[in-house]
């Protein structure tokens, strides 16, 4: 028995949806992430000129400004970099030889780590000098490698964003340096990120504070790798339950900043666009804020034993035929349902039928998972 629909998401007493375990495209709306729901809640005023708070789990929007407006991304672009880059190389380790190209191509005076020509650095440590350092050499070295070229690569940073059902961007370098052509909505930025999250190698290397780079053939030393996002880092501004996330900076750009933060079993992303140094962290807390404060996650199977003991959820219906000591259930601990903070939790109800396990609010049904 596989679970083919893994998040539910629930927001008052309205007709809601269940999301498919992966493809952000899949989500049960017409535009691939639901529609920001009614609430009582304030809403949080922020500097930056586009805003987003979404559910990591599910898409779902609770909170957004101008989420549709193109923005320069600057350097968060670097989180579909990254993530292309995981998808198209079966070996992590394989070494990445930095061309001339590469590490000549770049603006001058723009973030970089000094990589030589003719370095040889493991992939898996050019990706965390890339999400960490926001390296623009290593973004090419990465593409390079990885595509053969950086227009090659850009080309699948370009199909990989219309996979997820990103509509209002384009994307021209693999670093995000300045091109006209180059842009980004905060909708699509937190559709990217949220497909980055649900890749674990993704998490190994986007949600730590520091990193170190082994001596190489051209630097007997090593480096070392501190992340950019002052969250991450703890220094300037501490905020429980953050992970990672990307800085971005350019002078046509302004600041940029992409944040995940956790709390149990609730997980959220922030995007910030078009704001100027401490109002990006400004407006990240006060996002997150609005989030933790006015939604929670429940996870209701988290606690059930791995096969079913008894019939408590309705498992063992007419037309099952299925032994109580024989179905595996720890699949569904990965499901959760969100409500806004008021709304009981005692008002959920489950009912399995034949191969569909459906969960209902105050009696109205809010999504499914099948059951194979």
């Amino acid at each position: 028995m596989k679970n083919t629909f893994k998040k539910i998401t629930a927001i008052a007493a309205v007709s809601l949806l269940a999301v498919s375990q992966v493809p952000a495209a899949n989500i049960l709306a017409k535009d691939g992430v639901a529609t920001q729901e009614k609430t009582t809640a304030k809403r949080p005023s922020i500097y930056g000129k586009s805003g987003i708070v979404i559910d990591a789990k599910s898409g779902k929007i609770l909170f957004q400004k101008k989420i549709d407006d193109r923005h320069y991304p600057a350097s968060i672009t670097k989180i579909l970099t990254t993530l292309v880059a995981i998808e198209n190389n079966k070996d992590l380790y394989d070494e990445v030889n930095f061309s001339s190209y590469v590490v000549n191509s770049i603006e001058p005076g723009s973030t970089h780590i000094g990589i030589q020509a003719g370095e040889k650095i493991p992939l898996i440590d050019v990706l965390n000098a890339i999400m960490l350092e926001s390296a623009n050499e290593a973004c090419n070295g990465a593409a390079e490698h990885t595509a053969g070229t950086t227009k090659k690569f850009v080309e699948l940073m370009n199909k990989k964003a219309e996979e997820l059902g990103c509509t209002g961007s384009h994307f021209v370098t693999t670093n995000g340096l300045h091109d006209d052509d180059h842009y980004v909505t905060a909708r699509d930025m937190a559709k990217i990120s949220k497909a980055a999250l649900e890749n674990e190698t993704f998490r190994y290397v986007a949600c730590k504070s520091n990193y170190y780079i082994a001596p190489t053939n051209k630097d007997k030393h090593g480096k070392e790798l501190w992340n950019h996002h002052k969250m991450v880092k703890r220094t300037m501004y501490v905020y429980d339950g953050v992970e990672g996330g990307k800085t971005g900076y350019t002078t046509k750009a302004g600041g940029t900043l992409v944040t995940f933060a956790k709390r149990g079993d609730q997980e959220l992303i922030v995007v910030d666009l078009c704001a100027h140094g401490y109002e990006l962290y400004e407006d990240t807390i006060k996002m997150l804020n609005y989030g933790f404060n006015n939604y929670k996650t429940i996870a209701p199977f988290k606690t059930m034993e791995m096969v079913l003991q008894d019939d408590a959820y309705g498992f063992l219906t007419t037309g099952n035929k299925l032994s109580p000591y024989k179905i595996p259930l720890n699949h569904l601990k990965d499901v959760t349902v969100m409500l806004e903070k008021n709304q009981p939790a005692s008002n959920l109800t489950y009912k399995c039928k034949g191969s569909k396990y459906t969960v209902s609010y105050n009696g109205k049904r809010i999504g499914s998972v099948k059951l194979k």
